[in-house]
């Protein structure tokens, strides 16, 4: 496989990931829309940094893939960029948090998500768009 077709891969599981979020939101299955939220923000953010790279991080933390994006986007001269990814890490830290823990909690703990739910798929709308900007800047 390509790492193009790679890429186009893992952006479709991403969005196959947030369409079940929003999905398992509609029937109250909150759990289920933090993991999927997880993975969906993971497996996006890792096809952005594969394409970037040449490769994906072998993290599985939303914070750290967050940070490689920064320095990344600093290597490629776009200060302004860094500056975005920089202020969604700040916005979202907590929400961010509560995704990472629920990368485990979710499926193996007795964790309640209700309240973090609604926001953890505003999070990924907002990281999904952040990346969006990203691409349109770095590879038009």
């Amino acid at each position: 496989m390509s790492s193009m077709s790679l890429i186009e891969v893992m952006q479709q599981r991403s969005r196959k990931f947030y369409e079940y979020a929003l999905r398992a939101l509609e029937r109250g299955d909150y759990d289920m829309v933090m993991f999927m939220c997880e993975q969906a923000a993971q497996l996006r953010l890792k096809a952005l940094l594969l394409r970037m790279l040449g490769f994906t991080p072998r993290s599985h933390q939303l914070r750290e893939l967050l940070g490689t994006l920064l320095k990344t986007i600093e290597r490629f001269g776009k200060p302004e960029l860094a500056r975005e990814v920089q202020n969604f890490v700040d916005e979202y830290r907590e929400d961010l948090r509560a995704l990472e823990e629920a990368y485990t909690g979710s499926r193996y703990l007795a964790g309640v998500y209700e309240e973090d739910a609604s926001e953890a798929v505003r999070v990924v709308e907002n990281l999904f768009k952040l990346i969006e900007v990203i691409e349109n800047n770095v590879f038009s």
